[in-house]
């Protein structure tokens, strides 16, 4: 025979949860800037918006990855970062997402720069960002 518990001790395991949860998001919040990145202001912004069901992004990801959390180009640095919507809305910069994954560029200044939409290597990635950051 199954027992439940006491009312005293669901009650404290479902304040930790969330006490955790809200740990989680503050974590978030103070980690990543308002933008998303956890690095300088004044850089580039190289951002990968995904979704966990997609499956072009499941493949894009690791290779996406490859490039690191930042890549120097020309001198400038270029801020790397993957942002689901669906879990972080709060983090997306520019335009609406229209579909998954959408690769974009943004300026020292927040600017978008452009959409990334070549091939999904990682020497398409890396020319793209050649071309691109000035």
């Amino acid at each position: 025979m199954a027992t439940s518990l006491p009312l005293d001790m669901a009650l404290y395991v479902g304040l930790v949860l969330i006490a955790l949860w809200i740990g989680y998001r503050l974590y978030i919040s103070f980690a990543m800037n308002s933008e998303g990145f956890a690095s300088g202001a004044g850089n580039y912004k190289f951002v990968m918006y995904y979704a966990d069901w997609c499956g072009h992004c499941q493949s894009t990801k690791p290779t996406f990855t490859q490039l690191g959390s930042t890549q120097t180009i020309g001198g400038k640095t270029v801020d790397i970062a993957m942002v689901n919507p669906e879990t972080n809305p709060e983090l997306v910069m520019g335009p609406k997402i229209a579909g998954y994954p959408t690769i974009r560029l943004f300026g020292p200044n927040g600017q978008m720069v452009g959409d990334y939409n070549g091939d999904r290597s990682l020497g398409d990635f890396q020319s793209f960002l050649a071309q691109n950051v000035k």
